[in-house]
């Protein structure tokens, strides 16, 4: 597999060149319309409800393409329910939305405009090969001398540059050459935004806050559902390393997430998430949704001990010696997109850190590895070399520890009002299908923190608990079949 055969796989979802003429012209959630394919009085659990979307302009004029970036969900707030949607786009200014209607009830339905089809051309124009959103201000250091630069994932090459390669695995980044010390002596790096690419005005305002994320009028109300056979979405196979993941991959019910493919445990207590993790080492890797896990867990058993981190973000441990368990994170390797001073060399890349891993061999070590928010403001093909080095290192890890289990963390949305040429949650949903891409083979654990995070309706880059504690629990039920 290589970044040309995974990006020829995405293609259908890339965006197709319009002639962007006006705002006017653009798609206009709030002249646009969600209804039901076939309304009926009731719905039986189980049942697709299929939603038509008709896309029009703020002139209210029917759109002939599409493109569009939505998401939607169904949800019953009074029973803390919720599910995502998946979107067909019949590219014509149309879309079908497909809901599985997984609990009774009285269900409501949201279709939230993220992106009109003219920003995501924005979006992707300004994407493609553009390595210089984020740079990063660099100190070296040799002894009592500091001296300052500038470092990037490609530099102009017309001013003497500090590279730093990894040959084996075709990682690069380099700096500009301080005045005097050399090159091996880069310590820290922490990131800043540069004026970024340039857009129109009227590009500009299609990626306002005002205009991301807006909701699609419905021309119903709600969808009654009820039960009409005990059966109905159970699932009876064990969750096993390999599964295929659906989208959407289950639901939320009271605030627990149910799996649609296989069984899910409910541990969420303290005594059940004791009595799967006792005696097993849990390696986090990855970025700060990652680190969530970690946080969580020490919340929530008492008996596991926070160390405080000698190294503030790049690595956590918590332990809990009576029960034997261990948890660490530690961060992935550069990009890291940070206010903070990094220090390079104690952050190492994930394929690195996998062949480092001293396992012990006896079954009770669980990797978990979730990357991509940081690598947003990158080309997509940057990304997805990253992700094909830590395919590599899975395939030799699990090689030489076969009874080490792995977990892949998919991205979850984040804050409308991110920076938006940078952050855009439809650079993380093409990360999260090319995730799905290179993954999808491998004897690995899928946690679709997006589908958890779309369905609870939860934009925060950090998302609240019920969803971090379900994501963990999503994970235990691989681990631990018979609790």
């Amino acid at each position: 597999m290589t970044v040309d055969d995974v990006m020829s796989s995405l293609r259908g979802n890339f965006p197709t060149a319009t002639n962007f003429t006006s705002f006017q012209s653009s798609s206009s959630a709030r002249h646009s319309v969600a209804r039901l394919e076939q309304p009926r009085a009731q719905f039986c659990v189980g049942d697709t409800l299929n939603v038509l979307v008709e896309m029009r302009d703020y002139r209210g004029q029917p759109k002939a393409y599409g493109g569009d970036f939505i998401l939607a969900r169904i949800h019953s707030p009074k029973l803390q329910a919720s599910a995502s949607g998946n979107v067909t786009d019949f590219r014509n200014g149309s879309y079908r939305v497909r809901f599985t209607l997984f609990w009774p009830g009285e269900v409501q339905v949201s279709v939230l405009l993220i992106h009109p089809s003219e920003a995501v051309q924005v979006l992707w124009r300004t994407a493609k090969q553009n390595y210089n959103k984020i740079e990063y201000n660099a100190t070296f250091v040799n002894g009592n001398k500091t001296e300052k630069s500038t470092c990037g994932l490609r530099l102009n090459k017309t001013v003497p540059l500090c590279e730093y390669k990894d040959e084996e695995e075709g990682e690069y980044f380099a700096c500009v050459q301080p005045p005097t010390l050399p090159c091996s002596f880069l310590n820290t790096m922490s990131s800043y935004n540069t004026p970024g690419p340039s857009i129109t005005q009227e590009e500009t305002q299609l990626l306002a806050r005002k205009n991301i994320g807006v909701q699609i009028q419905n021309n119903f109300t709600t969808v009654q559902v009820i039960s009409c056979s005990a059966a109905a979405n159970k699932s009876t196979e064990k969750c096993v390393a390999g599964m295929k993941s659906p989208f959407p991959s289950g639901y939320f019910f009271a605030n627990r997430w149910t799996s649609s493919f296989c069984q899910t445990g409910s541990f969420l207590s303290e005594d059940q998430i004791n009595s799967c993790l006792k005696g097993k080492r849990l390696h986090l890797k990855g970025d700060s949704t990652v680190r969530q896990w970690i946080e969580y867990l020490e919340r929530k058993l008492k008996g596991l001990t926070y160390i405080k981190p000698v190294e503030p973000y790049l690595s956590e441990l918590a332990v809990d010696d009576h029960r034997n368990i261990t948890v660490r994170w530690k961060n992935h390797g550069h990009p890291w997109i940070t206010e903070h001073s990094n220090e390079v060399h104690k952050s190492v890349y994930i394929s690195q850190y996998l062949d480092s891993l001293d396992l012990g061999g006896d079954g009770q070590d669980i990797v978990v590895l979730g990357i991509g928010q940081h690598f947003r403001a990158f080309p997509l093909e940057f990304f997805i070399h990253r992700l094909l080095n830590i395919r590599r290192a899975i395939l030799r890890l699990q090689a030489r520890s076969p009874q080490t289990q792995v977990f892949i963390k998919l991205e979850n949305t984040r804050e409308f009002d991110s920076v938006i040429l940078r952050l855009s949650d439809w650079y993380g949903h093409m990360q999260n299908l090319a995730q799905r891409k290179v993954f999808g083979d491998l004897k690995v654990g899928l946690v679709d923190a997006w589908d958890k995070s779309v369905a609870a309706n939860t934009f925060s880059v950090h998302p609240n608990e019920i969803v971090v504690s379900n994501e963990v629990a999503v994970t235990l039920s691989y681990l631990c079949h018979n609790l």
